[in-house]
């Protein structure tokens, strides 16, 4: 929903959740709609190329997406890197308390290592001057959008669901398929179509009789209306 339609409820705790029995069937109920996420289709679609970047381990293309999305942080430019680590640990999957907590500490190991050589390569001695690096090397939000702390929430909240249930889930994939379903009908459907059709000419006489009866039957359905 969040991905596809820009509205998701960004409240999915337990209380709200029911099991309905229909038949010999269990149907899941989300209650309370009166906290809901809602994103404009700019931010939707940087949070689509968020996942797909992630997906792509891209730090570029993550960065610019979170540049649209407005979240920054005082490393954002010296580090970009770091903020595609921590969006890969939200979005980390999701598995039992034991192995939320084992990835929670080795992202904070990670951390505590980097502000460590941060530190050190400012080339501190004093006890003053000690202290004003650590001050530099901090790494904390300078702009962080309402929504995206409600996203958080919602991450969150589904993120203790199933660790509470010890369901495996993975996070990025599921994710990444809905981003880049969305991201897909950016393009018109016709010009979709078109091209998966073979760039030959209409006179070239290369390609197999069944290769230019699919590229017919794809202009007759670019053609036809919905």
């Amino acid at each position: 929903q969040l991905l596809e339609i820009g509205l998701c409820n960004s409240d999915p705790h337990s209380g709200n959740l029911l099991c309905q029995i229909n038949g010999g069937s269990a149907v899941p109920v989300l209650l309370d709609f009166g906290n809901c996420i809602r994103l404009t289709d700019t931010q939707r679609l940087a949070y689509c190329r968020l996942l797909v970047a992630l997906s792509e381990m891209s730090v570029t293309r993550a960065r610019v997406a979170l540049d649209t999305i407005g979240l920054v942080t005082t490393q954002s430019v010296s580090h970009p890197e770091r903020d595609l680590e921590y969006m890969l640990m939200m979005f980390r999957d999701t598995g039992s308390r034991e192995q939320q907590e084992r990835g929670r500490k080795e992202f904070s190991a990670l951390r505590k290592q980097q502000r460590e050589e941060d530190i050190a390569s400012i080339g501190a001695t004093t006890a003053k001057e000690r202290k004003k690096a650590k001050k530099d090397a901090a790494r904390y939000p300078t702009q962080i959008p309402d929504e995206f702390i409600l996203f958080v929430r919602m991450m969150l909240l589904v993120r203790g669901l199933c660790a509470q249930l010890s369901v495996e889930l993975p996070f990025v994939q599921i994710f990444e398929s809905h981003a880049r379903r969305a991201l897909a009908l950016l393009c018109p459907r016709p010009a979709r179509a078109r091209s998966l059709m073979s760039t030959l000419g209409p006179t070239e006489s290369s390609g197999s009789v069944l290769q230019r009866r699919l590229q017919t039957a794809i202009a007759q359905c670019c053609m036809e209306q919905p």
